[in-house]
């Protein structure tokens, strides 16, 4: 038995802190009880005590929207490109960073069709180490539609039973969650209504959850209106939009943090090569900065109509870093969260849209040990949470600042 205590221990439900509390984990990993320092040494008399001075516990966290394969913006594109091993050490680089980060848990949302059941079988049978996966596999999208160039992790499908036929091929080949790809910088839906209520019927019909990129109207309606269990990056998602999300269900995937980045990124990229853009990277770079201000002026507005949101990061440029989860959560603080509210979005909430909350996502007896401790106090300044100390998975040390793991 081994008990950590902290300065405070964040719970993870977006209500309950510990003043100097402190967590007993058991040998199987999984958290014993929580609760303060000397109720817990005198009822495990023999277990290690580790104190954490100037730090704060609290979950794991969990980013819902990450491809952790991407490789097509890389510098060594030619060496990589049709090559699954050196896409696989890719990932797994990948997957470092993101235990560096402080997440133990992640979705990885379209990779090279394999990558994503591989990695999955390396992490059960003990021959990798990283967060907890699961993978969506290819994405699904029309021909020609968004991501349609990128052959090797996509699926191009047209019409409700071929979508259905794209749907079960994925399921075949190993994913968790199917994702479809449903808009891209114009405000039209690339599938129709009635393509999309073929996706999620016949993803939930086979028992498995389904995610959609749609970031513009009428995306997000269609999707909202299909059923799909969680909406990703949802730009322009109204108040209306919202509501009805929240009445069915149905959870955002924000990705604030990279499109408001993305913008200044294209910007700096056109800047140091000297040229003038041309008119589709001014159009896109239009894109990104509406997309902020729609951000701006409904992200608060729509959390408060009750729609679970949780956090993902989206990256795919290739000097970035793939995982800057804190980069996410300052973001939604910025946009009028508290920070209490935040770390339930980077932990309990992606937790219960996997349906395994029950499993991980807060600090509480009977889940795993997940567990990320950073040096501040996130409740005054969200920013410490790159200050990343420590970082636990099923009470196994996976990540400790200054030290090779």
């Amino acid at each position: 038995m081994k008990i950590i205590k902290a300065d405070r221990i964040i719970v993870g439900d977006g209500k309950k802190v510990y003043a100097g509390g402190a967590v007993a984990i058991n040998e199987d990993g999984i958290i014993e009880d929580v609760g303060e320092l000397h109720e817990l040494s005198a009822r495990y008399a023999n277990a290690v005590i580790e104190t954490k001075d100037g730090c704060t516990l609290l979950p794991g966290l969990i980013d819902m929207h990450v491809h952790i394969g991407y490789w097509h913006w890389r510098k060594d594109t030619a060496e990589i490109a049709g090559s699954l091993g050196e896409i696989t050490l890719l990932a797994l680089q990948n997957m470092q960073e993101a235990i560096s980060c402080g997440i133990t848990t992640l979705r990885s949302v379209a990779e090279p069709h394999g990558l994503g059941k591989a990695l999955r079988w390396g992490f059960h049978n003990g021959y990798i180490t990283g967060p907890r996966y699961y993978t969506c596999e290819r994405s699904i999208s029309i021909t020609g539609g968004h991501s349609s160039a990128h052959v090797d992790s996509n699926i191009e499908a047209n019409g409700p039973w071929e979508v259905r036929a794209a749907v079960r091929q994925n399921i075949k080949d190993g994913a968790d969650w199917i994702k479809a790809m449903s808009s891209h910088r114009t405000h039209i839906s690339e599938f129709s209504q009635e393509e999309l209520y073929a996706i999620a019927d016949e993803t939930h019909t086979l028992g498995k959850k389904c995610c959609v990129h749609a970031a513009t109207k009428p995306s997000i309606e269609y999707a909202i209106n299909a059923g799909f269990d969680t909406i990703e990056h949802g730009a322009f998602m109204t108040q209306e939009y919202a509501k009805k999300a929240a009445d069915k269900g149905t959870a955002w995937v924000p990705t604030a943090y990279i499109y408001m980045y993305a913008a200044q990124y294209l910007k700096e990229e056109l800047e140091k090569k000297g040229v003038k853009p041309t008119k589709p990277e001014l159009l896109q770079i239009k894109y990104f900065e509406d997309s902020v201000a729609a951000y701006e002026n409904n992200f608060l507005r729509n959390y408060e109509q009750g729609i679970i949101i949780a956090t993902g990061t989206d990256v795919v440029f290739s000097d970035r870093p793939k995982t800057p989860i804190a980069d996410e959560m300052e973001t939604f603080c910025m946009l009028g969260l508290t920070p209490l509210e935040t770390i339930k979005c980077a932990t309990y909430n992606p937790a219960f849209i996997l349906g395994k909350e029950k499993e991980f996502g807060t600090v509480a007896k009977g889940l795993y040990a997940d567990l990320l401790v950073v040096e501040g106090n996130p409740l005054d300044d969200i920013k410490v949470m790159k200050n990343v100390k420590e970082v636990y998975k099923s009470g196994a040390l996976m990540f400790e600042k200054g030290a090779k793991i």
